[in-house]
């Protein structure tokens, strides 16, 4: 009954905002499901449906809620850095000799990136309501070196990073998120 719009920026393994987030194993957006401003609005869609739907209608999309975060940060940091001319130069050479390694040396920097997923909820094939978020997601990384093979990146040395994130519904925010500065592994592997 319930249908995510599915973002390009979805991860297919690696490191995800969520766990990125998550405190002691937690899930930052448990909390979330029940917020006033989303128990409002899912309610109010959940409405639109026959009432022997409504509780199916809450719990997908409490259920399609809890995705949200499940976005590749990886995805973010490379497509950041793709707008960088110096890396877009470092990603091309790469990929003309993709058997050799490319380093890119970038200064302290912040990657912003901001998604909107919707979740659509369907009656049948008749689309019902919509719940729009935005989720604005943010890095900043001090004294980074990437080593680039056939396009990719494949590892990353990092001295510090941190990150925030921001979700919001309908202009409403229903969480804000913020890690410490933190001191990356020696090396980050990219999948």
């Amino acid at each position: 009954m319930t249908e995510a719009a599915r973002d390009p920026s979805a991860p297919r393994g690696g490191m995800t905002w969520r766990a990125l987030f998550a405190e002691d194993g937690g899930d930052p957006l448990e909390a979330v499901k029940d917020a006033p401003p989303l128990a409002q609005a899912i309610s109010q869609a959940a409405q639109k449906f026959p009432s022997a739907c409504w509780g199916d209608v809450e719990d997908g999309c409490r259920d399609e809620v809890g995705k949200l975060l499940d976005l590749s940060v990886e995805r973010v940091l490379f497509d950041g850095w793709m707008k960088l001319e110096r890396f877009k130069k470092c990603v091309e050479e790469s990929k003309a000799h993709p058997d050799d390694a490319f380093f890119q040396d970038l200064d302290d920097h912040k990657i912003a990136s901001t998604h909107k997923p919707r979740i659509e909820l369907r009656y049948g094939a008749v689309k019902v309501a919509d719940l729009d978020f935005e989720i604005e997601l943010a890095l900043k990384v001090k004294g980074v070196r990437l080593e680039v093979r056939g396009g990719k990146v494949v590892c990353a040395t990092a001295g510090v990073f941190a990150a925030n994130a921001k979700l919001s519904l309908h202009d409403e925010v229903l969480v804000e998120r913020a890690t410490p500065e933190l001191s990356a592994p020696a090396k980050i592997r990219f999948s």
